[in-house]
């Protein structure tokens, strides 16, 4: 065979072996085993991402949560915690609220075994059980009082309603290689569903007196029971108005681990705008972010 001949077979085979590069390449993108990119639905995605999770016997997990007014932080409302999840359904919570001293996240994460042991007052620490579809506090937790933020923050139940409720779920470019990142939105009526029976819970939690909570009413007049039970029901009237009257907008954002199929980190951002009796709007920003590590 001559040199121009033997060069043109050459040249033949490199084209081959290129294209072929090329298809093993864009097989690879499509396929979710090679942790590229996934042609499901990313409502499906989701719920793969959920089924996941629900099979996962323990992870440990660690967040932040704040509250912002009109776009500021407002005072003391930032909280670090942490806690680890067992058995499936048992989860664990514990952080140290801000104090003028400035407790940093390191300071929770080491105060641990004190938490644990009820030496220090200032925190909070909360064990949590699902039984029968409904996640209840167990026996002889610590700070179980109806001032404790932890409940709230139960990284399973935030999953969890994210499986139930009315939604947008979207893909996000741009994700850091081996992840990838869904943006689910509530329908506005869901948020506001949402929103709505959280602060049903918490005004229930402070009610004076009545069915749920017959003794407090013990020891004490008869006209003090009945004026605390009106201002409860005017605080709890004003409090309906307002969310008639608020806009409510829910967004999530999962960071999930393409290899594990395991979510890496969620964000949670609640912003709700209402009118003040001034006539202007005021608006409130909650955030939570919680990283999940360490899966068993």
């Amino acid at each position: 065979m001559t040199g121009k001949g033997l060069n043109t077979m050459k040249l033949h085979l490199w084209r081959r072996e290129a294209i072929l590069a090329v298809v093993l390449s864009l097989y690879c993108l499509l396929c979710s085993g090679c942790g590229g990119i996934s042609d499901k639905p990313a409502d499906q995605e989701l719920s793969l991402v959920l089924a996941g999770m629900d099979g996962t016997d323990g992870v440990s997990f660690e967040g932040a949560a704040a509250l912002l007014l009109g776009g500021k932080p407002a005072q003391e409302s930032a909280l670090y915690y942490g806690g680890k999840v067992a058995d499936h359904n048992k989860v664990s919570l514990y952080t140290l609220l801000p104090d003028e001293n400035g407790k940093t996240k390191a300071a929770a994460k080491a105060g641990l075994k004190k938490l644990e042991q009820r030496q220090t007052p200032e925190a909070y620490y909360t064990q949590l059980e699902k039984k029968d579809g409904e996640w209840t506090m167990l026996t002889g937790a610590p700070a179980a009082n109806a001032g404790n933020p932890l409940p709230a923050l139960n990284p399973l139940l935030q999953l969890e309603e994210l499986e139930g409720n009315e939604k947008k779920v979207t893909k996000r470019a741009g994700a850091a290689r081996g992840t990838k990142e869904l943006r689910i939105e509530l329908t506005p009526g869901e948020a506001r569903k949402q929103l709505s029976a959280e602060l049903e819970r918490e005004m229930l939690l402070i009610r004076p007196s009545g069915d749920s909570k017959p003794q407090e009413a013990a020891g004490k007049p008869k006209q003090v029971n009945e004026a605390m039970m009106a201002l409860w029901e005017q605080k709890d009237e004003e409090l309906r108005q307002r969310l008639e009257q608020a806009e409510i907008s829910s967004v999530y954002y999962l960071k999930v681990d393409v290899k594990r199929n395991l979510p890496k980190r969620l964000t949670w951002t609640r912003k709700v705008k209402y009118p003040t009796a001034a006539g202007s709007d005021a608006e409130e920003t909650y955030i939570t972010k919680v990283d999940f590590y360490g899966f068993r």
